[in-house]
């Protein structure tokens, strides 16, 4: 039986909303409160199973009297989020991505064949699933690319049904039969399984926007292209749509596309977007140039936090040979003459400001003068192995991860990163070793503790990744 909870006072009410919003983001003005009011009343009969409160309200008291575990987290997103979405919502917009965004896009990378895509408040799936269509159509061999389509949401549920890929009538609701027939496949009356193929271009992860975990290469949030997120800022306060607006920017490359929804477009500004109408649809584009002052508050590690200062051994803490740590990198990198007034502090804090614009040649060789005057800082290495990363020099980029780790043993992040590119590589016995350092260090931690270099993300996130990468992975890291 639900519980009555129409009856509990505005005062917990409001003290629920705010807890909330503080918690998840999520705006409940005294409006909706009808609306927290009739949601609550199936998380509280959840809640009362697993404690012995007896009541609704002890029971809100008691969610109310400490932060949010992840369980708890997973359950008001599942009562409180909506999902009401389609394949191809918004033909407009579709018409502009195919006809105008998709065909520069696919030119200008025709010869790295790379390209990054972000679905914000993916839902179960529909709007990613039609982003995988559309590049099919429009890149046949799109196999021999290296595309990311990431898709995130909030609400665990949501993207679990996104993963399984099954949907009813309801969602081809802008559908033609000659592509519901093209791409799916009838399992029975009313249900149809996405193709298997082009499930598997599309990632999914559980993300907060009100968090400040991207953009990070960790949880593959930067350098995108193109970022969707339509239909969710609407439910954030209008303080809270700015900062999470201005990380996306921050994630986006130069050039790189934003959309809202049609309903939500004329409520933003922002002065690194500019609006752009194509196709009937309203898109907002960063601009190339770099002569913009860039926001990067939140993407600038700590580089006074250096870890473990520890007595370098005859080998790696991992076992392998010691690298040679002063070596000048690529043979094609050429180092420009030194500024004799800038310090090595300064070309760091100038590399990575440059890495945050997508200037990553640029970043590359401000980087590489100063770890030729000064070789002995992880931070400097670990900066330069996520600037090959993501040229796709990962050889180039584990050797910097492994020099970061000979100088800090305990740098949580290149152990997480080696795990990750040797796992790529099929490597599973490097990428469990590196696993376990990984989770090793990020257990004594507190789930709140902000990594350093991490653009924000926190221990617990961090620790959820590689935990969803293990299982995702087939790497056993035992008990």
């Amino acid at each position: 039986m639900t519980p009555d909870i129409p009856d509990i006072p505005d005062d917990l009410i409001s003290q629920l909303s705010e807890f909330i919003n503080s918690q998840m983001g999520l705006h409940f003005p005294q409006n909706r409160w009808k609306d927290l009011r009739r949601s609550m009343a199936d998380v509280v009969q959840e809640l009362l199973k697993d404690h012995e409160e007896k009541d609704p309200v002890s029971c809100i008291h008691r969610l109310l009297s400490k932060p949010l575990t992840k369980k708890q987290g997973d359950l008001l997103a599942k009562h409180l989020t909506i999902g009401e979405t389609y394949f191809f919502r918004d033909k407009n917009f579709f018409n502009a991505l195919e006809g105008h965004v998709f065909p520069r896009l696919i030119a200008s990378r025709h010869h790295s064949r790379n390209i990054r895509m972000w679905s914000a408040g993916c839902c179960t799936g529909e709007e990613p699933y039609s982003l995988a269509i559309l590049i099919d159509r429009m890149i046949p061999a799109w196999q021999e690319w290296n595309i990311t389509l990431l898709a995130t949401d909030i609400n665990a549920g949501f993207l679990q049904k996104a993963e399984q890929g099954i949907y009813t009538r309801w969602s081809f609701r802008n559908t033609s039969d000659q592509m519901i027939n093209a791409y799916f496949k009838q399992m029975d009356e009313g249900r149809f399984e996405f193709s298997p193929a082009l499930k598997n271009m599309v990632s999914f992860s559980q993300i907060n926007l009100v968090g400040r975990g991207y953009p990070s290469s960790i949880n593959n949030t930067h350098a995108m292209d193109i970022i969707l997120c339509r239909n969710v800022l609407m439910y954030f306060e209008p303080d809270v749509r700015m900062q999470i607006i201005g990380r996306f920017v921050n994630s986006l490359t130069p050039g790189g596309w934003l959309v809202f929804s049609p309903s939500e477009s004329p409520c933003f500004h922002h002065s690194e977007l500019q609006p752009v109408l194509l196709s009937g649809a309203t898109l907002y584009r960063k601009p190339e140039s770099g002569n913009r002052k860039y926001e990067t508050g939140n993407l600038l590690p700590d580089v006074f936090c250096r870890g473990s200062q520890k007595t370098l051994s005859p080998t790696s803490p991992i076992g392998e040979p010691v690298p040679d740590i002063f070596y000048r990198g690529s043979p094609n990198t050429q180092l420009a003459p030194r500024d004799p007034s800038e310090s090595n502090l300064d070309l760091y804090h100038k590399a990575l400001k440059l890495a945050n614009m997508g200037k990553l040649d640029e970043a590359e060789r401000c980087l590489r003068q100063a770890i030729d005057h000064e070789k002995l800082h992880p931070e400097y290495h670990y900066l330069l192995a996520t600037i090959c990363q993501e040229q796709g020099r990962l050889k180039e980029s584990a050797k910097s991860f492994r020099h970061t780790l000979f100088l800090d043993p305990d740098f949580v992040l290149a152990h997480f990163h080696l795990g990750n590119l040797t796992l790529q590589e099929g490597k599973r016995d490097m990428s469990e070793k590196h696993l376990k350092n990984a989770r090793s260090l990020l257990l004594p931690m507190a789930p709140e503790d902000i990594l350093p270099h991490s653009e924000g993300m926190t221990a617990g996130q961090l620790l959820e990744v590689v935990q969803s990468m293990v299982r995702r992975g087939g790497v056993r890291l035992g008990a």
